[in-house]
């Protein structure tokens, strides 16, 4: 089911695109926002394939079987493995020239394209330069630069515009109560949002890094939060979007550009802890977080990593105190 649909469905940019008039057929939708990216190609989908006369209307036969994922004429890739590879392209092969079993029409929608094989995108070309009428193509792509200018050239490409904060609050029901730090955390993205959303214990740890903050007097904090953190490996992540969004504020917070910060509901300990860092040395930390995020990509030790983050924000301020 399109859990999110609805915020897709009122969204301004969707509207625009289903009301101009279909100049091709192929899409390459762009956005770092994959359950946002991946929910607007489902929607789009229905729009392509609704028999009612306000397109999407969401109530006809076609549009409830995309909404259940059912519809025999949407197949959506890759199967049965994380990426997009030549083995799903010749599935479309047998596929886009077979008549439709229940529209008029085939839509084929390759998530995570920006991962696709350079022999998935090579086998995919001649498909693009010559598809049939009633076949659409729908490339989901978080980072166009991994996609070939033989692929971006052949389709018609969109990037999608970041959701609204109340866009997301009508779409998960955000409840009034620390709503603003999750906002602040999800930066107008779909996926963190609704990643915070569900995680059980995501204020528990929201409250226990802001304490890590406010109590980092010396190293000995790194054995408390390393015991937390060797329970919570799943955690890594949130703890990072976390620190990132409480840092950043800080360096809004010392260039007393307070209408930028997000964490309002903090801001008096925000405001106490920033005062133990200059502009240049917050500046320093937020690098020092990206460069984190990018090795845990490559499934360095995820606790050694947290505990170097720590020892050198204690070591950033201490150089700050001492100068």
């Amino acid at each position: 089911m399109l859990e999110y649909q609805n915020i897709v469905l009122n969204n301004l940019q969707f509207k625009k695109i289903c009301s101009e008039e279909l100049s091709c057929n192929s899409f390459l939708f762009e956005s770092s926002d994959e359950l946002f990216l991946n929910t607007f190609s489902q929607c789009f989908a229905m729009f392509l394939l609704c028999n009612g006369k306000n397109k999407p209307c969401t109530v006809c036969e076609n549009c409830k079987k995309v909404e259940l994922n059912s519809h025999s004429d949407l197949k959506t890739y890759p199967k049965n493995h994380k990426n997009i590879l030549v083995e799903d392209i010749k599935d479309i092969i047998d596929n886009i020239y077979l008549s439709g079993i229940e529209s008029d029409k085939k839509i084929f929608i390759l998530n995570n394209f920006s991962s696709a094989t350079v022999q998935a995108q090579n086998k995919l070309l001649k498909i693009l330069e010559e598809p049939p009428e009633n076949a659409f193509i729908i490339l989901n792509v978080t980072n166009i630069s991994k996609v070939l200018p033989t692929i971006l050239s052949r389709c018609k490409k969109i990037r999608l515009l970041c959701l609204q904060d109340d866009e997301i609050i009508k779409g998960l029901d955000l409840e009034v109560n620390r709503r603003q730090e999750l906002l602040a955390l999800a930066n107008r993205s779909l996926s963190k949002a609704v990643l915070f959303y569900k995680d059980k214990n995501f204020w528990e740890l929201y409250d226990f890094c802001l304490d890590t903050l406010k109590d980092m007097k010396d190293s000995k904090v790194l054995i408390k939060f390393s015991y937390k953190l060797s329970n919570n490996k799943e955690e890594i992540n949130t703890i990072l979007e976390i620190f990132e969004s409480l840092f950043r504020d800080m360096l809004f917070i010392r260039l007393k550009t307070f209408s930028l910060v997000k964490n309002k509901t903090i801001l008096i300990d925000l405001q106490s802890i920033s005062l133990e860092f200059n502009c240049d040395a917050i500046d320093l930390i937020i690098k020092k977080i990206y460069e984190i995020k990018k090795k845990l990509e490559f499934n360095c030790n995820y606790v050694y990593l947290i505990d170097s983050l720590l020892l050198y924000v204690l070591e950033v301020k201490f150089l700050c105190n001492k100068n």
